[in-house]
């Protein structure tokens, strides 16, 4: 399967706001975001790895939404400020 440039896009934002909410301490790394919502680090991490080849999970990105503050216009289309 072959991910659209949209797709990547996407992926690689949803992967900067870990990487923001990490450095800003509002989480301690992408091992506390796969436990807190009972996700298999492993999967994620091929998406992190493979953006062009694996797809990202529509409820990885409402966690970062609903619970931290992320902007959605940001993380899908790639405008506006990261947090709301």
């Amino acid at each position: 399967m072959k991910i659209s440039q949209d797709g990547i896009d996407v992926t690689n934002r949803f992967f900067e706001a870990i990487e923001t909410l990490k450095h800003q301490k509002k989480m301690r790394g992408l091992q506390t975001f796969t436990n807190k919502y009972g996700l298999n680090r492993w999967n994620i991490n091929t998406v992190k790895w493979n953006p062009e080849k694996s797809v990202l999970k529509p409820e990885w990105i409402v966690y970062l939404v609903r619970d931290y503050g992320i902007s959605s216009e940001w993380i899908l289309l790639g405008k506006g400020d990261m947090f709301k």
